[in-house]
C-alpha cells in the first residue's frame, strides 16, 4: 500500500510540475561506506543546512521518500520509491524544528537517493501516511524520574542523586513504559509482556554518567539543580536531556548536559554529554559488576571500544528481590564513539571506562539483550489492514539468544559508529518534482520486438 501511495505521489508531484509549482525536492544521497548491511540507519539531517538551498522549506509539512537508485539521473528514471517515516525535532525548544530524523535500510556499500519533498500542508498530507509511534519518553514519579523506550527495551533514569540508569526488559516488543509509570502498577512482577529485570544496587547505572577521581567513582549527586524535559517522543525517536546545574566534584562546580537518543527498533540508545567547567576532570560510564558475570572488552585497535557483559544478572521478580533468575541471560554493553581516549578501570561496584572530554562533550551508545524478549509476541495471521501498515515500515531486529550473538552485535555496532553512513545534499536548490524520465517524451507505437523486449 505504502509504495503503491507514492507511485500515485509521483504523477501528482509531476502535474504540480507542470501548472504552478506547490510542491518542491530536495535530493540527498545516503551512502553505507562498510561491506555489512546497514538494517533502519539512523540519518539526521541539519534543517538549517536545508534552509540554504530551500528559503521556503516548511519542516512542518513534508515527506521523506527513498529510491534504490544511486545516482540523481537513475533516480530520474525510478516508477517506484518507498516512504520513510520521519519526524522533525526542535533541539533547543525555540518552537522552531532543528533536525530532520529517519531510518534507512542500506546494503553494502550502497548509496541511496532520498527524496525530502515539502509544500502546501494540504497537499502533503494528503500523500503522507500516518507512522505508528515506535518510541517513547516521559517523565513520571512511579518510575522515579525520566524513561524512553523502544520496541526491545525500556529505560529510566533516577532524578535523585543516584542518577542511575535502570532496565526494563520486554517479552513482548511493545512500548510499555507508560503503563510502567502508571500509578500501583507493579513493574517489579512478573508480566507476560515486560518488567524490570535489573538490580542497579550502589552501581553507577547501566551507561550512566559520573566521575573518575582519586581512583573512585563520584556520582553526579551533589548538584544545586536538577532538569528534566522531553525533547521529542516520536515515529522514528525520541530524546530526553538532563541539565545539573552546579556538580560539586575535584574542586569544581560544573554543568553538566546529559541527552538520551532513543532511535525506533534499537536495543540501546545515545548517550551524549555536554560539560561546562570540567577542565581536567575524567569522566566515567561502565556497567555493574556482578557476581559470576565476567566483563568483557575489546582490544585497543578499533576506533569505537566496548564494554561487555553476558550471564544471570536478571533480578528476581518482585519489589524487593535481590538474587538472580536462574537460566535466563542479559547482556550489556557500552561502546564509545571514535575519538575518545579510553581507559579500563573497576570499583567494588562497576565495571569503567574512563576518559576525558573531547571539546567539552562526549557520546557512547548502551545496549541491552535479554534471551526472553520477543517469547511472548502476539500470535496471529495478520490481515490486509496491517499489512498495509507494515509495507514500509522498518521492522525490529531479531533477538539475540547467546553470548556470541550479543558480542557480534556489539562489534556491529562499534563498526558503524567507526564509520557512519555518509550523507550529501545534492540539490543545489529546491526544484519541483519532476515526472519519470520515461513519460516526459511523446509515445510512440512498438515493433513485437520492442514490446517483447519490455
Amino acid at each position: 500500500m505504502g509504495n503503491m501511495k507514492l507511485f500515485l505521489a509521483s504523477l501528482v508531484l509531476a502535474g504540480s510540475a507542470l501548472a504552478e509549482p506547490h510542491l518542491a525536492s530536495i535530493k540527498i544521497a545516503v551512502t553505507n561506506p562498510t561491506d555489512q548491511a546497514r538494517p533502519a540507519e539512523g540519518i539526521v539531517i541539519s534543517l538549517a543546512d536545508l534552509r540554504k538551498i530551500a528559503p521556503d522549506l516548511r519542516p512542518g509539512a513534508l515527506i521523506v521518500t527513498a529510491s534504490d537508485a544511486a545516482t540523481e539521473t537513475d533516480d530520474a528514471a525510478v516508477l517506484q520509491t518507498t516512504e520513510l517515516p520521519s519526524q522533525v525535532d526542535d533541539l533547543d525548544g525555540d518552537n522552531k524544528a532543528d533536525e530532520l530524523a529517519f531510518q534507512v535500510d542500506l546494503k553494502p556499500h550502497q548509496t541511496r537517493i532520498i527524496s525530502i519533498t515539502y509544500g502546501d500542508a494540504d497537499r502533503i498530507f494528503r500523500l503522507r501516511d500516518d507512522y505508528p509511534k515506535r518510541t517513547n519518553a516521559l517523565f513520571a514519579t512511579k518510575i522515579q524520574g525520566a524513561g524512553w523506550e523502544s520496541e526491545f527495551n525500556a529505560w529510566r533514569i533516577y532524578f535523585d542523586p543516584r542518577n542511575a540508569i535502570d532496565l526494563y526488559g520486554k517479552r513482548r516488543l511493545t512500548l510499555q513504559l507508560e503503563r510502567f509509570a502508571t500509578p500501583e502498577y507493579p513493574y517489579h512482577d512478573e508480566s507476560p509482556d515486560g518488567r524490570d529485570i535489573y538490580e542497579i544496587g550502589d552501581a553507577l547505572g547501566i551507561g550512566a554518567v559520573g566521575a573518575w577521581v582519586d581512583g573512585k567513582v563520584i556520582k553526579v549527586a551533589d548538584v544545586d539543580k536538577r532538569s528534566w524535559r522531553v525533547i521529542s517522543a516520536g515515529p522514528v525517536r525520541a530524546i530526553v536531556e538532563l541539565v545539573y546545574e552546579g556538580w560539586k566534584v575535584a574542586g569544581k562546580s560544573i554543568t553538566l548536559r546529559s541527552r538520551f537518543t532513543q532511535w525506533a527498533g534499537d536495543r540501546g540508545f545515545l548517550h551524549t554529554i555536554m560539560a561546562t567547567g570540567a577542565d581536567n576532570l575524567v569522566f566515567a560510564t561502565g556497567l555493574p559488576l556482578k557476581q559470576n558475570v565476567p566483563a568483557l572488552y575489546s582490544d585497543k585497535t578499533g576506533a569505537s571500544l566496548w564494554l561487555a557483559t553476558w550471564g544471570e544478572q536478571v533480578v528476581l521478580p518482585g519489589a524487593k528481590a535481590t538474587g538472580s533468575l536462574k537460566d535466563t541471560n542479559l547482556g550489556l554493553a557500552i561502546v564509545t564513539s571514535p575519538g575518545l581516549s579510553v581507559d579500563v578501570n573497576q570499583d567494588a561496584n562497576n565495571h569503567l571506562l574512563t576518559f576525558p572530554l573531547r571539546a567539552g562533550t562526549a557520546t557512547w551508545y548502551t545496549a541491552a539483550a535479554w534471551d526472553q524478549e520477543a517469547t511472548n509476541n502476539r500470535v496471529g495471521s495478520g490481515n490486509g489492514k496491517e499489512m498495509r501498515e507494515n509495507a514500509s515500515r522498518i521492522m525490529p531486529a531479531a533477538p539475540l539468544v547467546s553470548q556470541q550473538q550479543f558480542l557480534d552485535f556489539v562489534k556491529g555496532r562499534a563498526a558503524r559508529m567507526s564509520a557512519p553512513a555518509s550523507i550529501k545534499i545534492l540539490s543545489s536548490k529546491a526544484g519541483a518534482q519532476p515526472a519519470p524520465a520515461d513519460t516526459l517524451a511523446p509515445s510512440a507505437s512498438k515493433t513485437y520486438k520492442q514490446a517483447i523486449e519490455l
